[in-house]
């Protein structure tokens, strides 16, 4: 549906589609007032509701996208979603850069999901972990937290996903070119408190989280509250 501010998408096309509540919905809702119309008349019909608020994250419900991933083919379709939708427009630069943030995060990743405790797969870990690898131009020897967690890896699994792509990033990346790229991380600005707390969900409990499977997302709507501003 296309049309100009007030041309009535909301009131003549999409409030009506609601109220038939014949299936489950996924509803961009930028100024919050679709769900304050028809949230009641949902969940009287049975509806759960669910929030994504990227406006102000402390009313958003929380969301783990790391919860869905099972093999090396998720991470990587994963990873390559993440980097296409956090490099901003117009900014698609060296592709050396992309190439070796791919490898990154596929290697930090991997371990999250298949090495590390249930608690701790999600986000936060990730931005945590790319924090913690700190460099010393002055040293080539140096080893930051990071290096040494994948060097206990690779003496217990030298063949695993997780080890290959670490091993390749750090030979596709020098000493400077490591904290430059580390600068630039898309992630960096996943630091806010308020971002971090939106994602620290557990994929082992479902209170007060989105959860996308097939018995949860019966009969659900998930309202998604988004800036219409372009960054």
């Amino acid at each position: 549906i296309i049309g100009s501010s007030g041309s009535g998408k909301t009131r003549f096309w999409l409030t009506p589609q609601l109220l038939q509540a014949h299936s489950s919905y996924v509803v961009v809702d930028p100024k919050g007032g679709v769900l304050g119309q028809v949230g009641a008349f949902l969940q009287k019909r049975g509806y759960k509701i669910k929030v994504f608020n990227s406006i102000d994250f402390s009313k958003s419900m929380h969301y783990n996208p790391l919860a869905y991933i099972r093999n090396e083919a998720d991470i990587l379709k994963f990873v390559d979603a993440l980097i296409s939708n956090t490099k901003g427009e117009g900014k698609e630069g060296d592709p050396f850069w992309t190439k070796s943030e791919t490898l990154l995060y596929c290697a930090l990743i991997a371990y999250i999901i298949f090495e590390g405790p249930a608690e701790d797969r999600n986000m936060n870990t990730l931005v945590d972990m790319i924090s913690g690898m700190e460099v010393k131009e002055d040293d080539e020897d140096f080893m930051n937290a990071v290096d040494y967690m994948f060097a206990g890896l690779e003496k217990r699994k030298p063949d695993c996903f997780a080890v290959k792509q670490y091993k390749k990033y750090k030979l596709a990346s020098g000493v400077v070119s490591l904290k430059r790229l580390l600068n630039q991380s898309n992630l960096k600005s996943w630091s806010s408190k308020m971002i971090k707390k939106s994602l620290e969900a557990y994929f082992f409990t479902l209170k007060n989280k989105i959860v996308f499977c097939k018995k949860q997302f019966q009969n659900m709507s998930v309202f998604c509250f988004v800036s219409t501003e372009i960054v």
